[in-house]
């Protein structure tokens, strides 16, 4: 086989658009573990609820139970109604402190819940 055969052999095969495995940065695989295991959430969770003592004070954080946000909508459940009047009282400062601390989670609105079993 002569240069010309070989080269014209050489230009038959296809040109390798690299490894079929790519490589992905550390921060994407962990990012991508972290949410398929939950970890994520009770990050946030952790995130929201020390956010929630912050804004409200200790005394008031021991008397109520942060629940999700949905729809930029927080719910929280108050020990009393003694309590959910305070925080319905605080609500325009809750929101604020909120809004500062956790820009991510899009707060806009705070529900207050009476959780008599509590």
């Amino acid at each position: 086989m002569d240069d010309k055969e070989e080269a014209y052999f050489l230009s038959q095969i296809p040109e390798s658009s690299g490894s079929r495995f790519r490589a992905s940065k550390i921060s994407a695989v962990l990012r991508k573990v972290i949410q398929q295991k939950g970890y994520s959430a009770i990050q946030s969770a952790d995130m929201l609820r020390n956010a929630w003592a912050d804004a409200v004070g200790q005394s008031l954080a021991s008397q109520t139970q942060v629940g999700k946000v949905e729809r930029g909508q927080l719910t929280v459940l108050a020990a009393n109604k003694v309590v959910a009047s305070e925080l319905d009282y605080m609500k325009s400062q809750i929101l604020k402190s909120l809004k500062e601390k956790l820009p991510e989670f899009s707060i806009r609105s705070l529900r207050v819940r009476c959780d008599a079993h509590r």
